[in-house]
């Protein structure tokens, strides 16, 4: 097991919201923060803080001033800090009725899917837009039998869901040592083994991909739109042919780049959904 690394949150306060916000975040990846949360009258960020470049996050504080009122606050986070900080005030998640997303603390639904995930530094809960678009979408795709790829896995919601959802097998990646381990321990809370149940959770990045040609039938990508242009040619790669790509981390105002970078692969581009200021967005791959 690894050691609990300590984050640093950065608060932002903004006005007009948009689109300085969207760029808030596009400039803030640049320095080390990966996990984003829209709240109503800004922005919170958060990065592991000996990944941080405090230096040009500083200058970025500075350039948006020049876009927009602003005001910010850091605050270092230590994880089991913010563990218990979180249950303390941590709702169960209903997605439409059709499935939800809870602590082991919350009592078990009477009906739909119940995935168990315990609280923890990450968005992979169901709390922030993406993932609870993720999943709403995954529940109208054919998943049984089928073979899934969950890119960015975080906490394992959505390979999960999967399993749970009778998949042929899912195998779910993070680049992310804390990820990894915390995708396994939540496998175990839903009765999943991680060492048997079928497919596997690897700690790496796309470039584990090039063994698998027209491999997966669902593709699950939910982290951003940096990583997504950059990786979408090797996910292409794992895809069978008239497989379902359905990707999110990214705000509606990324979509045109995203579809373009699709259309050179061939992907049908077939809906996309916004919540909270978030794009959620379904392809098919052709059969050719």
């Amino acid at each position: 097991m690894t050691s609990n690394p300590t984050f640093l949150k950065l608060t932002l306060t903004i006005k007009p919201l948009l689109p300085a916000r969207e760029i808030a975040v596009a400039w803030l990846e640049t320095c080390g923060f990966d996990m984003f949360e829209n709240v109503d009258e800004g922005m919170v960020a958060y990065g592991k803080e000996t990944e941080i470049d405090r230096e040009a996050c500083d200058e970025i504080m500075s350039d948006l001033k020049g876009i927009a009122e602003i005001a910010f606050e850091f605050e270092a986070v230590e994880s089991e800090n913010w563990n218990a900080a979180w249950e303390a005030d941590y709702p169960a998640i209903d997605v439409d009725g059709l499935a939800h997303m809870r602590a082991p603390f919350h009592p078990k639904p009477t009906s739909g899917l119940d995935v168990v995930i315990q609280p923890q530094m990450s968005f992979g809960t169901g709390h922030h837009a993406t993932t609870w678009q993720m999943l709403r979408r995954l529940l109208d795709e054919s998943v049984e039998g089928k073979s899934i790829l969950d890119m960015g896995c975080g906490t394992g919601v959505l390979a999960i869901a999967g399993h749970l959802l009778s998949a042929s097998e899912v195998v779910a990646i993070d680049i992310d040592t804390w990820s990894f381990d915390n995708t396994r321990s939540n496998y175990q809370l839903n009765g999943l083994d991680p060492e048997t149940a079928p497919g596997e959770v690897i700690l790496g990045d796309a470039g584990l991909l090039s063994p698998w040609n027209n491999r997966f039938d669902l593709l699950l990508a939910n982290i951003n739109r940096n990583v997504l242009l950059a990786d979408m040619r090797a996910y292409d790669h794992v895809l069978k042919p008239q497989s379902r790509i359905l990707m999110s981390g990214f705000f509606p105002s990324d979509l045109e780049q995203l579809r373009a970078q699709s259309h050179k692969l061939g992907w049908n581009f077939l809906s996309s959904t916004d919540r909270e200021g978030w794009c959620c967005a379904l392809w098919e791959k052709s059969t050719h």
